[in-house]
């Protein structure tokens, strides 16, 4: 590559391609981007190339790849695919390299590659050319055009090489796609697809394993064991080997690497090749020069945002990890460091990195670090995939150092239920059970599995006695031998008896596997085993996103700790808080330091006011310090599908007496990215010292709060929210105008995919509701009409409107009900959570709403800024993003809008909100918990702020309000309209006077 191309000329070559320019430029820019991206040379480009039979041309091509160019993919890709086949056999032809043949087609905007599988043609990646990000593009084709050697493992070059969207991946998975149809039936491969997945149903707390996601792990087991051999130097042709580990621990490294659920594909045809051409593809990076924990940014890079939202996976960024560590580990040569729910492996590698700093200072010999780090450092995590990258992490973290390594060294990260779900009372003991798809469960004896070596041993028995078909008798005598006592031993006899079955059965080839990573936490919890500092940042997920099963143990377990709350909080019991108290329970040695990743709510919700005021059941913790993070942005980010979660950093110590600090840590500032480094948070954040958050409470200081109500939940969108049928218009037919549900972005899936009902529906039941983009200050925006399936005080169903003559109604409801019975959340038998009706009548938020009062008073549930106003619309309904309250009287209703709309009010619950990406979103009952008074028609100041509001609202009722506009500008103009009046002041003055201080 020439000096400086890459900076002077790539941008101008991308920028140019990203234009679509004619066919012949494009040729010069693709075949200048050959020579000077990627070395080729001239003599080895062909233009115009005839097919080997003569029907037709290629017009670029350079050994096993050719590129066709087109003017507009947008509407010539179907010609690419009926062409690129036989382009791509005559290839196959040409070439004498191994590597399968790759077929580009790009207008310079978009660039499509293909491979063939079977003689099929396979889209194996998709590129839109971005003229901000010229490196990108050469990022994106090296892997497939000219991988080179001696490339630095940076989050973007790894997750561009491998990710989501990378030409590697997509040839892997349709590769893997068509192995699994061959082999998925395997007794041995059904078997470990079957505890893959309920191993993740541990994980989520729900049913979200699927093949392709299957797939999707095997892709990424199969890269990260690669790289972890090649952190050593290691040939990686071995494929058996390379997924086994052999080549490790040939090496004495143990641990790091295990024959686990991801290498079936060696039972299929090519899966040995795809091992080692997948293998092969890691050996361009240059492993020792790892300074962050990169193998995260590849696993966010294969799972969609959205899912990982759905799934409570916050991985931490480096800086805010590094921090952590070295705020929570003061002496990290003497404290053993546990991170019980470890993911990739990011806490661990700074914990690793601030122990061999601590090291080289101390001046300890690189010998002794390497074997501190084996004994001081550990990580747990239920999850197969996240323990293998967090295993290689934990080696990449120790980088030259390895060089250094002891003759045995044993990588202390376990694939384990941290919240030892599967342990259970046995008499005056506990046994774990692991759990055997169709089948009872293995049990355990937690003696046995909290002594290493006579777990080892027993172990060693069951598996020999299953090579050598022993009879359960024998087995048992031979663990008594072993130190175990005799109950101890029978049961283990009884396992036995249950393993030998699954031997002969051909479903054997996982459990030493399986076993000696689930009994783990039982280990790690012996006291001898504890841990000094408890790190990490363990899963999100609320209460109400759990299966059923997941619920009864989440609040049974809450429970035992004093920490549930239930009622109306039920729903935002978090699992993050069982990791918090558990952890420090079951791994935490006493005096023993707690620091975790949390939700800001942490700091500040009831439903956790537990852990903040140390009254916790069964373990004594005090909060000791914590980090608000709410202000600072991304830490998860947009990226992560977690940019409206804001958080907080928990410090704790075991078995203290100390009490909730007066102060937190505050950090406020907008990060350059969601992976910033150290250097860069340092230079955008900055620090105060500020009160610790007001508790929020829902004992409202003001009597409004009983008053008001949140609306009905009209979900989804487009089965309720109605526009007219083209050709007719809402009021044409009084008696069934002609309507249809709204199709637009309000729903979330699976409701994108479902089409709205359509049809005929009597008029009473065609109602305006109230949605809270619809309030503005003092004035309503525009109302979308809706159905409102309500009559005599009862919600009706598709059945009961049909019982009552509404035949257009029944239709309607028979075809919602029919597509929501097929689409929504489901309880274990299959059968949905709710019916349709019982969901729009949600804690009865829709009958609640009748008899409609003449006069209410509505603000939004969200927003940046508050606002109000009054409605006297009787055929209106509100949606569950307002909340309403019936007024006595017009003055009330005016008096209390003034007060919502003021600035006074934000200033004073801003604190108490929720973050969003950059402010805070959600009101809710917040403004009640201020003193605000009901509404006195014989006190001057109640009066008065009526009496201003009249006068807003009639400033704010004449305000041509653009419609093309969106309704936070609509509001934003009554706001800068009232505020030109001088009406904005008096109201503010008034509501000082109403609430001081």
């Amino acid at each position: 590559m020439p000096s400086n191309w890459r900076q002077d000329r790539l941008p101008e070559i991308v920028a140019l391609m990203a234009s679509r320019p004619r066919h012949e430029a494009l040729r010069g820019l693709v075949t200048e981007l050959l020579r000077d991206g990627f070395d080729a040379r001239f003599s080895e480009l062909e233009h115009e190339r005839y097919l080997i039979d003569n029907r037709g041309g290629v017009d670029v091509a350079w050994g096993a790849t050719v590129i066709e160019l087109k003017s507009d993919l947008r509407n010539e890709e179907r010609d690419v695919e009926a062409r690129m086949p036989d382009y791509l056999r005559d290839a196959a032809a040409r070439s004498g390299s191994e590597r399968s043949p790759v077929g580009l087609a790009t207008d310079g905007a978009t660039i499509l590659a293909y491979t063939l599988d079977a003689d099929e043609l396979v889209a194996i990646g998709r590129y839109q050319v971005d003229a901000a990000k010229p490196d990108e593009l050469l990022a994106w084709l090296e892997p497939l055009i000219a991988p080179q050697p001696d490339v630095k493992p940076t989050p973007i070059a790894i997750t561009l090489a491998f990710g989501r969207h990378s030409l590697a991946f997509g040839n892997a998975r349709n590769r893997l796609a068509t192995m699994w149809a061959t082999v998925s039936n395997h007794p041995e491969v059904r078997l470990k697809r079957e505890l893959w997945d309920g191993l993740l149903r541990q994980v989520y707390g729900d049913d979200v394993g699927s093949d392709a996601l299957f797939l999707q792990h095997t892709y990424l087991t199969i890269l990260v064991k690669a790289i972890a051999a090649r952190v050593l130097d290691l040939p990686v042709d071995d494929a058996p080997a390379v997924l086994s580990g052999q080549l490790l621990a040939d090496e004495g490294i143990v641990g790091a690497v295990e024959a686990d659920f991801f290498d079936w594909l060696l039972l299929a045809e090519g899966g040995a090749e795809l091992v080692r051409a997948l293998a092969n593809e890691t050996v361009r990076f240059r492993l020792r020069d790892v300074e962050i924990d990169v193998l995260k940014s590849l696993y966010e890079s294969l799972i969609d945002p959205d899912e990982r939202h759905d799934l409570g996976e916050y991985y931490t960024p480096d800086w805010l990890a590094a921090r952590i560590v070295a705020a929570a580990v003061d002496n990290p040569l003497d404290q053993r460091v546990l991170d019980p729910s470890c993911g990739s492996g990011t806490f661990l590698f700074h914990a690793l990195r601030h122990l061999t700093a601590a090291g080289r200072a101390a001046g300890t010999a690189p010998r002794d670090i390497v074997a501190i780090a084996g004994n001081n450092v550990f990580g747990l995590d239920v999850h197969p995939v996240a323990v293998t990258l967090a295993r290689v992490t934990w080696l990449l973290a120790l980088g030259e150092l390895l060089e250094h390594r002891p003759a045995t060294l044993s990588v202390p990260v376990f694939m384990g239920d941290a919240m030892q779900w599967n342990l259970r009372p046995l008499g005056r003991s506990a046994e774990v059970l692991v759990e055997v798809p169709d089948g009872p469960p293995l049990r355990i004896p937690a003696g046995v599995a909290s002594e290493q070596q006579l777990f080892e041993a027993a172990l060693d028995e069951l598996n020999r006695g299953s090579q050598t078909l022993a009879e359960p008798d024998q087995i048992e005598q031979a663990i008594v031998r072993a130190g175990a006592d005799s109950v101890d031993a029978a049961l283990l006899g009884e396992t036995f008896a249950q393993l030998k079955d699954l031997y002969t059965s051909g479903r054997n080839g996982i459990w030493t596997f399986v076993l000696r990573n689930l009994l783990r936490p039982v280990w790690l919890s012996h006291p001898a085993n504890r841990a000094d500092v408890l790190i990490g940042n363990p899963p999100w997920i609320v209460y109400r996103h759990l299966s059923a099963s997941m619920k009864d143990r989440l609040r049974e377990a809450l429970t035992d700790y004093n920490l549930w709350v239930g009622g109306n909080l039920a729903t935002h019991q978090d699992m993050c808080a069982l990791f918090w108290a558990r952890g420090a329970d079951r791994y935490l040695t006493e005096g023993g330091r707690i620091a975790m990743v949390l939700p800001y709510s942490l700091t500040n919700a009831p439903v956790f006011a537990a852990i903040r005021d140390g009254s916790l059941e069964g373990v004594k913790i005090a909060v000791s310090g914590g980090w608000g993070l709410e202000r600072v942005w991304p830490i998860f980010g947009a990226q992560s599908g977690s940019s409206t979660t804001s958080t907080c950093v928990l410090f704790g110590t075991r078995d203290s007496d100390a009490t909730l600090p007066v102060e937190i840590d505050r950090w406020v500032g907008i990060l350059p990215r969601r992976d910033a480094s150290n250097e860069e948070a340092e230079a955008a954040l900055t620090h105060s010292r500020t009160r610790w958050p007001r508790a929020r409470t829902l004992v409202a200081a003001s009597p409004y709060r009983q008053r008001f109500r949140q609306g009905a939940v009209f979900n989804p969108r487009r089965f309720f929210l109605v526009e007219p049928v083209a050709g007719s218009r809402i009021g044409a037919r009084r008696d069934a105008p002609r309507v249809r549900g709204i199709a637009g972005n309000l729903d979330n899936k699976p409701w994108t995919e479902v089409d709205p009902p359509e049809g005929p529906i009597e008029s009473p039941f065609v109602r305006g509701v109230a949605v809270g983009s619809s309030i503005a200050p003092y004035r309503l925006l525009d109302i979308p009409r809706g159905i409102v399936p309500f009559e005599d005080g009862a919600v009706m169903s598709s059945q009961m409107a049909e019982e009552r003559g509404h035949r257009g109604l029944a239709s309607w409801l028979s075809d919602a009900e029919e597509k929501w019975n097929e689409n929504s959340n489901k309880r274990a038998d299959g059968t949905p959570n709710a019916t349709l009706s019982e969901s729009i009548d949600h804690l009865s938020k829709l009958s609640k709403q009748f008899p409609v009062s003449s006069i209410r008073i509505l603000y939004p549930a969200s927003g940046t800024r508050l606002c109000a106003c009054w409605i006297e619309d009787e055929n209106v309904l509100i949606d569950k993003n307002a909340y309403w309250c019936a007024a006595s009287s017009v003055d009330e209703a005016a008096y209390v809008s003034a007060i919502i709309n003021s600035q006074t009010v934000l200033d004073r619950v801003k604190d108490l909100q929720p973050v969003g990406q950059r402010d805070p979103r959600h009101f809710d009952n917040l403004v009640w918990t201020l003193p605000i008074p009901e509404y006195d028609a014989e006190d001057q100041l109640h009066l008065d702020l009526a009496e201003a509001a009249h006068y807003a609202a009639g400033i704010a009722a004449p305000i041509d309000l653009p419609s093309d506009v969106y309704f936070t500008t609509q509001r934003q103009m009554i706001r800068t309209a009232l505020e030109a009046d001088g009406v904005a002041t008096v109201v503010e003055r008034l509501v000082d006077a109403l609430l001081p201080g």
